[in-house]
């Protein structure tokens, strides 16, 4: 499987944000869908920080 692990920086630390992501897309300016593979569905501020696809990781950077 290719799905990856999304986590919200919580500065020094990553938080786990939703696991198996399969889709993210942008609902308006700033605002992001994020789904994993069994269609729940949760949405954040901010923006994408990095996305490691060797390692199955999104890290996404909220709004402060």
């Amino acid at each position: 499987m290719c799905e990856s692990n999304a986590y919200l920086n919580r500065g020094k630390k990553e938080e786990l944000f939703l696991k198996d992501v399969t889709l993210i897309k942008p609902v308006s300016k700033g605002e992001w869908l994020v789904e994993n593979l069994l269609g729940e569905q949760k949405t954040f501020r901010g923006r994408i920080g990095s996305i490691d696809f060797m390692a199955h990781k999104i890290v996404l950077e909220p709004e402060e």
